[in-house]
């Protein structure tokens, strides 16, 4: 199964932006400029006709910049060019409407029907150039972004292969310790016997994880379970723990090994400083199209702000929050819940 995600575009007016539109308003001005000035001469008054009208283009496709590079820039492309049918003749009526209220106020008269007319012809080509070079800014920005998003995954792909292939480095000599240790405890030390085999579980899991790219998510459950009741054996009653996915959601496809960190994490900061101790909860909730996972812990409250989760010296959470976004578009949420402890949140489209 394949998901594409959208590419994030950045909210800042990017340097290649004003350029762009810097120059497209120069060559205009000379395109347009030139006759006035062969005909009237270089003078201050065809300076300030030339700023002015700079100016009023400029104030004119502010708005429609602002409304097809940010507030509808998540349109698809041909919903925006379509846009741009409605959008042109409204940049003309507010470029039209600026020198109807300024003419009057320098003493010049207003444009006439003749004048309206004509002038919308160079202001139409004006804009068509304007926006159709931001476009194209727009496409090879976005491709750039893309094309550094794909070897970001390639790189991570590449590393996944080397540690599988670590990973895969005499795995039968590990099962056949734990099970040799298995054999020689005694038999009154069942819980030991038990442990150990879970501890074998785990590594199988985890060695047969890097050959696959998605495992269903109640596989990925079934061996959260394994590894939660392997740390019950360290923790004792200090940790209780439970796993509940509603209906529908234990088909959906994940990345293998996608909730241990996060489960690591909620046990290293909630139960472990506790003395008392605390609980790890799982939950799968269908959400429309997407299931809304959930990973939260009580015990000993968390101290700070839960974003410096991703600054700390630990990858696991970090590189998990990277795999998301980069594979699913997902961002991870991280909040405190209302018994001070972390709340982790994130969807997987299925």
């Amino acid at each position: 199964m394949k998901h594409h995600q959208p590419v994030q575009r950045s909210e800042r007016t990017t340097t290649r932006e004003i350029a762009l539109f810097v120059f497209v308003l120069l060559v205009m001005s000379i395109l347009y400029g030139t006759p006035r000035l062969f005909s009237q001469g270089f003078s201050a008054a065809f300076l300030l006709e030339t700023g002015v009208d700079c100016l009023m283009m400029t104030i004119a496709c502010l708005p429609i910049w602002w409304l097809h590079f940010r507030k509808l820039v998540h349109l698809p492309m041909k919903t925006r060019f379509a846009l741009h049918i409605l959008t042109a003749f409204l940049y003309y009526g507010i470029w039209a409407g600026l020198y109807y209220l300024y003419n009057p106020m320098v003493g010049l008269p207003t444009m006439n029907r003749n004048q309206f007319f004509q002038n919308i012809g160079p202001n139409l080509l004006f804009y068509i150039q304007v926006f159709s070079s931001l476009h194209i800014d727009l496409f090879f920005r976005e491709r750039e972004a893309q094309q550094l998003r794909e070897q970001e995954l390639r790189e991570l792909a590449f590393k996944g292969e080397i540690n599988a292939l670590k990973a895969q480095i005499q795995p039968h000599f590990l099962f056949n310790t734990l099970n040799s240790i298995s054999a020689s405890l005694p038999g009154e030390q069942e819980h030991s016997r038990v442990l150990i085999a879970r501890l074998a579980d785990t590594f199988r899991y985890a060695l047969q994880s890097t050959q696959q790219d998605l495992v269903p998510l109640s596989q990925e459950l079934d061996f959260m379970h394994t590894y939660l009741s392997l740390e019950q054996g360290r923790f004792g009653k200090r940790l209780a723990f439970s796993i509940e996915g509603t209906e529908g959601t234990a088909e959906i496809l994940i990345p293998p090994m996608l909730l241990q960190p996060f489960v690591e994490n909620a046990i290293k900061h909630g139960i472990e400083p506790s003395i008392e101790g605390g609980s790890v909860i799982i939950s799968c909730i269908r959400e429309s199209k997407k299931v809304g996972i959930y990973i939260e812990n009580t015990g000993s409250p968390y101290v700070g702000n839960p974003e410096d989760l991703f600054l700390g010296k630990g990858v696991g959470v970090k590189n998990t929050a990277k795999r998301l976004e980069n594979q699913f578009a997902e961002k991870l949420q991280v909040s405190i819940n209302d018994k001070g402890g972390l709340r982790i949140h994130f969807c997987i489209p299925g």
